[in-house]
């Protein structure tokens, strides 16, 4: 991811965890269950597959006592290819720099359900269908994107950290749809485990 989307990111992150929760309260529309998670990612196919950031947004709303409905954005850095540099003159070694870069962003449907649950603390699970975008760049000049559609399945554990919020790891496991390209392999599935802060709903 380059430094001008992470930035970003956290920006909108830093609005989203400081705006009062009646900011995002739209008429006649409940107001939404909000969780922000930041983390990396790992078991990358593909190349490069070193890992890196990865964020996440999900309003969600209930649709029973213990499932809810919305949507999530995200955003996850996949790896960066590192080259080793020499003098052309006498070879002498300069050091190391990023070549090629490769993150994904995009949005999906998502569901959640807490499982199980005692005092403080809740256990979850999460599933999402939705889109990806892929780009590889080299220090910020993209070479090669495409699109996938796929589908998110993750796990949480939560623990209450005040009134109205929640605080907790997730793992999830992303897999996109299989790459047909023949001059460019893209990721078609990697991991991530995040940390993350919720926003319970108003009366949950």
């Amino acid at each position: 991811m380059t430094t001008r989307g992470i930035s970003g990111l956290l920006a909108v992150a830093a609005l989203l965890a400081l705006a009062p929760a009646k900011a995002f309260a739209l008429p006649h529309v409940p107001r939404p269950e909000l969780a922000l998670s930041a983390g990396r990612t790992w078991a990358v196919t593909g190349a490069p597959d070193d890992g890196g950031l990865t964020f996440a947004i999900a309003p969600t709303w209930h649709v029973c006592e213990r499932g809810r409905f919305g949507f999530v954005g995200y955003a996850d850095d996949l790896g960066t290819q590192l080259v080793e540099l020499f003098d052309p003159n006498d070879g002498t070694p300069l050091g190391t720099a990023a070549e090629l870069h490769r993150w994904t962003f995009g949005a999906a449907w998502r569901a959640e359900a807490d499982l199980w649950d005692r005092g403080p603390w809740t256990v979850g699970a999460t599933g999402a269908w939705g889109w990806w975008r892929v780009q590889d760049d080299v220090r910020g000049d993209v070479n090669a994107a495409g699109s996938a559609v796929g589908f998110i399945l993750g796990a949480d554990v939560r623990r209450a950290a005040g009134r109205g919020r929640e605080v907790g790891l997730t793992v999830r496991y992303h897999r996109l749809d299989e790459n047909r390209e023949v001059t460019w392999k893209r990721v078609d599935r990697y991991a991530s485990a995040a940390l993350e802060m919720r926003w319970k709903a108003p009366g949950r």
